[in-house]
C-alpha cells in the first residue's frame, strides 16, 4: 500500500524527494507523509495549504479516496487511514488465489551471485560461519521471493599457512603413533583429531623458530601440490568437506558450486601480471603491490616474494570464475566479516580497472558484526572459538526441557523432530534480528523462550493459528461482505497488509532484520487477536467467515516470512 500512495502522489507532482512513512503513533494514521513540508520550502508557501490542495487532488481518484480516509497534523504532514473496504478486498483477493501468496516480480530477470559462508577446510565451523550460512542463505530466498535468479556458491580457503600448521601437527601426532588414525571411525572423531593436530602446529609456529621454518617448507609442498603430500591432503579435505555438508543439511541450505583456493594459484599468476602490465600493480621488494594510498586505501600485496598469489591476488581469479560461470551477473554479494572491508575495497578496484565493464558495481561486500555469545562454553582448545554446532546443539536441549514440561506423552521421534526445528528457529531468528552490520550475542535463554521476540514464540502463535483452522475447511469459506472490524482485527489485518512493503525493503537494503522485526510485530498482533476475538464460536456467520480468513491469511504469511528465513515450520508445540 505504500506503493500505492507514492504512485499517486507522485502524480500530483513528479521530480521531488518525500517520504511515505509508518508514524511512530498508531493515531497519527497507518502511513504519513511529508510531501507538503518539501514542497513548502521549495515553494515558500504555506505547507498546511498545500496539504489541502493534495488531499483534493487525492480525492479526485475513486480507488485511492475509497481506500484511505485523510488528514492534515502538525505543520503539514498528511496521515492516512485505511477505511474497511482495503480490509475486506485483501481477504477477498487471498480467497480468490487459492489462499497462496504471490512472489514480488522487484528483481525479474535479474542475477545474483550470493557467497557464503566461505569457511575453510581443515579448521572448524565455529559461530562466525554460522551467522554467515545464516545470513546468505536467507538473503538468498528473499531475492528468490522477488523473482530474482540466485546462484549460491561457496569460496574455501584449502590452501594456505593454516593447513601447514595442520600437516605440520598431523606429524607430530603420528610420530608418536603410527596407527592413530585407525581409531577415528566417525567424522566427528576425525574432526576432532584434526582440530588437536591444528592447535600443535598453530602453537609451535608462534613459539619454535624451527618449527616456524618446517611449516613453511610444508606450506609451499601444499602450493605446488608435491607428490608426498597430495594424497592425504585430498583424503583430509574431504573429512571436512564431509563435516560441512551435513552441516549445510542441518543448516537447510546448500550451494550451486564450490570454489577452492587452490583452484585458482595459476590463474591468479596471470591476471597478476596483466594487471603489472597495465600498470595497475607494481613491483616493490620482489612483491607484486597495489599502492592504494591515492584513493584513499593502503597498499596490499598481490603476489609475494616466494612468486605465489596471495589471497588478494586468488580474489581476482575468483571473481572472473564467478562472472564466467554463469552467464551475465547484475550483483555478485559476498557475505563476509567486516575485518574484510579494505580488502574488498581494494580487490573490487582493482578488478574495475581491469575490465570496467565487467565488474564495475557488480560487486558488493555484505559485512557483517562480530559474534560473541552468552552462557555457552568456548573451546579453549580451539582458541577460545565456540562452535557452530555447539550452538544449535545447547539451544535443542533446552527445548527439549520446555517440550518435556509442555507435552509429556510425545513421542521421543516426534520430540526430536520438533526440538530440532525449535532449536533452528530459536538460532537462526536470533542471529537474523540483528543487522548484520553489527555485533551481536547470542543469548541461549533469550533465544529459546516461548515469549518475548523470539523464534519458538512466533512458532507459538503460528500453531495457535493451526489450531483453530483444524476446525474448518478451505471449501467452506466465503466473499467477505461488509462487516464492521474490532480495533484487534483492524491492527491484524494492518500488519498482514505490510508484508510485500517489508519483503521489498529487505531485498532492497540486504537487510534481513526488518523482517524479524516484522514477524514479531504480526505475531503480537495475531496473539492480542487470538485472547480477544472469537473465532470459531462466534455465532455471526459473516463474522465467522471473515475471522477464519484472516487466520488463515495470518497463517500463511508467517509461514512465508518463516521461509525467507530459512526456518522449518512445525505444527505442534
Amino acid at each position: 500500500m505504500k506503493d500505492f500512495i507514492l504512485k499517486r502522489l507522485k502524480n500530483y507532482k513528479k521530480n521531488i524527494k518525500f517520504d511515505v512513512f509508518y508514524p511512530k503513533e498508531k493515531n497519527f494514521g497507518d502511513y504519513s507523509t511529508n510531501i507538503a513540508l518539501v514542497l513548502a520550502k521549495k515553494e515558500s508557501r504555506n505547507p498546511k495549504e498545500i496539504a489541502l490542495e493534495i488531499i483534493d487532488f487525492l480525492k479526485n481518484d475513486k480507488k485511492f479516496k475509497n481506500y484511505f480516509d485523510m488528514e492534515i497534523a502538525g505543520a503539514g504532514f498528511i496521515n492516512f487511514f485505511f477505511k474497511d473496504k482495503v480490509f475486506i478486498k485483501r481477504l477477498n483477493d487471498f480467497r480468490k488465489n487459492n489462499f497462496k501468496i504471490d512472489k514480488l516480480d522487484l528483481f525479474k530477470d535479474k542475477k545474483y551471485l550470493i557467497e557464503f559462508p566461505d569457511q575453510n577446510p581443515f579448521k572448524s565451523f565455529h559461530i562466525g560461519h554460522l551467522r554467515t550460512a545464516i545470513i546468505g542463505e536467507s538473503l538468498s530466498r528473499v531475492l528468490e521471493f522477488c523473482c530474482a535468479s540466485v546462484i549460491r556458491t561457496n569460496y574455501q580457503g584449502d590452501v594456505g599457512l593454516h593447513i601447514a600448521k595442520f600437516f605440520y601437527g598431523l606429524q607430530k601426532k603420528k610420530k608418536q603413533n603410527p596407527d592413530i588414525e585407525k581409531k577415528l571411525k566417525t567424522i566427528d572423531q576425525k574432526m576432532d583429531f584434526m582440530a588437536d593436530c591444528y592447535v600443535i602446529g598453530a602453537n609451535a609456529y608462534k613459539e619454535n623458530k624451527k618449527a616456524k621454518e618446517e611449516i613453511n617448507q610444508i606450506n609451499k609442498k601444499i602450493y605446488q601440490m608435491h607428490s608426498d603430500i597430495k594424497k592425504e591432503w585430498l583424503e583430509k579435505r574431504k573429512w571436512s568437506l564431509d563435516k560441512f555438508d551435513q552441516i549445510y543439511e542441518r543448516l537447510n541450505t546448500g550451494f550451486d558450486k564450490f570454489y577452492f583456493e587452490s583452484q585458482m594459484a595459476q590463474a591468479a599468476l596471470k591476471i597478476c601480471n596483466k594487471a603489472y602490465k597495465k600498470g595497475i600493480l607494481k613491483k616493490d621488494d620482489q612483491c607484486l603491490i597495489f599502492d592504494g594510498e591515492k584513493y584513499g586505501l593502503n597498499k596490499r600485496v598481490f603476489v609475494n616474494k616466494q612468486g605465489l598469489p596471495t589471497y588478494e591476488g586468488k580474489e581476482l581469479a575468483l571473481a572472473y570464475k564467478e562472472f564466467s560461470d554463469f552467464g551475465k551477473i547484475d550483483k555478485a554479494i559476498h557475505v563476509v566479516g567486516r575485518e574484510q572491508e579494505n580488502f574488498f575495497k581494494i580487490t573490487f578496484l582493482v578488478e574495475k580497472m581491469l575490465d570496467e565493464e565487467l565488474f564495475d558495481d557488480k560487486q558488493y561486500h555484505l559485512s557483517y558484526g562480530m559474534v560473541s555469545v552468552k552462557d555457552i562454553k568456548m573451546s579453549s582448545r580451539l582458541g577460545n572459538v565456540v562452535l557452530g554446532e555447539t550452538v544449535m546443539d545447547k539451544a535443542k536441549e533446552e527445548i527439549i526441557k520446555i517440550i518435556s514440561l509442555r507435552e509429556q506423552g510425545m513421542a521421543v521421534g516426534i520430540k526430536n523432530e520438533i526440538a530440532e526445528k525449535l532449536a533452528l528457529a530459536a538460532v537462526k531468528y536470533s542471529f537474523l534480528k540483528i543487522n548484520s552490520r553489527k555485533d551481536m550475542v547470542f543469548d541461549l535463554k533469550e533465544s529459546v523462550k516461548v515469549e518475548g521476540q523470539s523464534g519458538p514464540y512466533i512458532m507459538y502463535s503460528y500453531v495457535r493459528a493451526l489450531n483453530i483452522l483444524k476446525k474448518t475447511s478451505s471449501k467452506e469459506l466465503k466473499e467477505v461482505m461488509e462487516i464492521k472490524f474490532l480495533k484487534q482485527e483492524k491492527n491484524l489485518l494492518k500488519q498482514l497488509l505490510k508484508f510485500n512493503e517489508i519483503v521489498k525493503k529487505a531485498a532492497q537494503d540486504y537487510q534481513i532484520s526488518d523482517i524479524c522485526q516484522y514477524c514479531y510485530d504480526l505475531a503480537t498482533a495475531f496473539s492480542n487477536f487470538y485472547d480477544k476475538v472469537p473465532v470459531n464460536s462466534e455465532k455471526d456467520a459473516k463474522l465467522k467467515n471473515a475471522r477464519i480468513l484472516m487466520v488463515k491469511l495470518y497463517a500463511q504469511i508467517i509461514k512465508k516470512n518463516f521461509y525467507l528465513l530459512g526456518i522449518k515450520t512445525v505444527d505442534r508445540m
